[in-house]
C-alpha cells in the first residue's frame, strides 16, 4: 500500500451519512422522527410466542424488560435491490452467510457511500479504508450455534458460523463489497467502539495512511440470552413492559437503566483536498478526537476519565469549551453513569452551561451499543447541518445531581450550530469522545 509522508497532519471531513436504526433503515427517515421526539422502543417480536408462555418457559421474573429498539421489517436483500442497480450472486451469498451486525453495516455502509457521491471505480482502492467496530458481533448467531450443539448435535452447526460471529466480518464485508484495500480493521470497545472507529479513521487519513475510510459501528445484541445478561448485572431499565416508550429516562430521577437497541451508524470521511477535488458535499469538518482508560472499575464509569476524555478531544481540536454549542452525551439513562457525566459536562462546560444545548437521544434510539457512537457522531452532524438539535424525552423529573445544562427536554430546538461533541463510554472503563464543526474553508 502506498503511504503519503505528510508535511502536516492533514484535514478530514464528512462527505457521506448512512444508519440503520429502531426509528428508520436510513438517514431521511430517521432525522425527522428523531426530531419529532419519538420512540423507537417497542415490544420485542424476535423472540416469538407470546409474551407470557416466554415468562412461564425461561422462568421470567415479573420485571424482565421484553423491549427493546429492534429493528423490524429489515431485509438486506430488498434494501440492495432499491439502492444497486444489480443485486449479483455474490451479493445474496454475503447476505446468507452473514451475521445480522454485518447486514446492517453493509445498508449503512451502502448508503454512506452513495450519499457522498464518490465513484469508487475510479479511485485508488489502496487509498480506501474501512474501520466498523462492534461491541457485540455476531452474538445471534453464537446463540443459535450452541443450541444446534446442545440438541441437534456437531453436525447441525453451520460451518459458517465463525464468519457469521467474529467482529472484524462487519468491516470484511464492507471492504469486500466496496473493493477497499487500505486499512481495515475492527476494534470492539464495548459502548465506546463506534466512536473509536471514527477517531481512529479520522487519525488513519490525517497521517496519510488512506484518503478515504468507511468508519462507525454495527450493533445486533438484541437477543434472549444478551437481555438476561444485562438484566442480571442489574443494568436494564425494567418495569415498563405496559409503556415501553416510556422506559429510556436519561437525567431523569426516575431513571432505572438503559434500554438495548440495535443498529448500525456509518460515517464516510475524506481528506479536505480530496473532497474539494471532486465538489464532494461536505457536511462537517472532523477537528478532534480523545481517548482515555478509567483505570477504575470494569462496569461504573468514573468522571475523571470522562473529563480527561473530552479534555482531549477539545485540544486536539484547538477549542475552547465555550466554542461547542452542542454535546450529544452517552447517557444511557443508568443513575451512575447519567451523574458522572453530567458532573464532567457542568465541570468543564462551567462558563457556558447557560448556552450548551445537551440532548439524551438513546431517550429515543435505547442504547445501540458498540454502534451507538457512531449512531449519535451523526446526529451532532445532522444538527451542524440543520441548525436544530433532538429533544431529551421521558425527561420528566430532572434528577437534582444532574441539573446544569440544557437538556432540550421534550421537543427539539433551533439554533445555530457551529461545533459539536458527542461522548461515549463504555465498560472496562474505555472512553471516546469527538468533535465535529461547520466546514469553513
Amino acid at each position: 500500500m502506498t503511504f503519503v509522508k505528510p508535511t502536516g497532519l492533514r484535514r478530514v471531513v464528512v462527505t457521506g451519512l448512512g444508519m440503520v436504526t429502531p426509528l428508520g433503515l436510513d438517514v431521511p427517515t430517521v432525522w425527522p422522527r428523531l426530531l419529532a421526539g419519538e420512540s423507537g422502543v417497542k415490544h420485542i417480536t424476535r423472540f416469538g410466542g407470546n409474551l407470557d408462555e416466554l415468562r412461564v418457559k425461561y422462568q421470567m421474573p415479573d420485571d424482565f424488560p421484553l423491549i427493546g429498539g429492534e429493528i423490524t421489517h429489515f431485509d438486506l436483500k430488498e434494501i440492495l435491490q432499491a439502492r444497486k442497480k444489480e443485486v449479483t450472486k455474490e451479493d445474496l451469498k454475503q447476505i446468507k452467510y452473514s451475521d445480522r451486525f454485518t447486514q446492517f453495516a453493509l445498508a449503512a455502509s451502502l448508503e454512506a457511500v452513495q450519499d457522498s457521491g464518490i465513484d469508487l471505480e475510479s479511485e485508488n482502492p489502496e487509498r480506501c479504508g474501512v474501520i466498523i467496530a462492534s461491541g457485540m458481533g455476531g452474538v445471534s448467531s453464537w446463540e443459535e450455534g450452541v443450541q444446534k450443539l446442545m440438541y441437534e448435535g456437531v453436525r447441525r452447526v453451520s460451518p459458517f458460523l465463525v464468519p457469521k460471529m467474529i467482529p472484524n466480518l462487519a468491516a470484511g464485508n464492507v471492504s469486500i463489497s466496496f473493493k477497499a484495500k487500505g486499512p481495515n480493521i475492527a476494534l470492539s470497545t464495548a459502548c465506546a467502539a463506534g466512536a473509536h472507529a471514527i477517531g481512529l479513521a479520522y487519525r488513519s487519513i490525517q497521517l496519510g495512511e488512506a484518503d478515504m475510510m468507511a468508519a462507525g459501528g454495527s450493533e445486533a445484541a438484541v437477543t434472549l440470552l444478551t437481555i438476561t445478561a444485562f438484566y442480571r448485572m442489574g443494568a436494564l431499565a425494567t418495569g415498563y413492559n405496559d409503556h415501553p416508550e416510556a422506559a429510556s429516562r436519561p437525567f431523569d430521577l426516575k431513571r432505572k437503566g438503559f434500554v438495548m437497541g440495535e443498529g448500525a451508524g456509518i460515517v464516510g470521511l475524506e481528506e479536505l483536498e480530496h473532497a474539494l477535488a471532486r465538489n464532494a458535499k461536505i457536511y462537517a469538518e472532523v477537528v478532534g478526537f480523545g481517548m482515555t482508560g478509567d483505570a477504575h472499575h470494569i462496569t461504573d464509569p468514573h468522571v475523571e476519565g470522562a473529563m480527561r476524555c473530552i479534555n482531549m478531544a477539545l485540544n486536539d481540536a484547538g477549542m475552547s469549551p465555550e466554542e461547542i454549542d452542542h454535546v450529544n452525551p452517552h447517557a444511557t439513562a443508568t443513575p451512575v453513569g447519567d451523574r458522572n457525566e453530567s458532573q464532567a459536562i457542568k465541570t468543564i462546560f462551567k462558563n457556558s452551561t447557560d448556552r450548551l444545548l445537551v440532548s439524551g437521544t438513546k431517550s429515543m434510539t435505547g442504547h445501540l451499543l458498540g454502534a451507538a457512537g457512531a449512531v449519535e457522531a451523526i446526529f451532532g452532524i445532522l444538527a451542524i447541518r440543520d441548525g436544530i438539535v433532538p429533544p431529551t424525552i421521558n425527561l420528566d423529573e430532572m434528577d437534582p445531581e444532574c441539573e446544569g445544562p440544557d437538556y432540550v427536554r421534550g421537543q427539539a430546538r433551533k439554533a445555530d450550530i457551529r461545533c459539536i461533541l458527542s461522548n461515549s463510554f463504555g465498560f472496562g472503563g474505555t472512553n471516546a469522545s469527538l468533535v465535529f464543526k461547520r466546514f469553513e474553508g
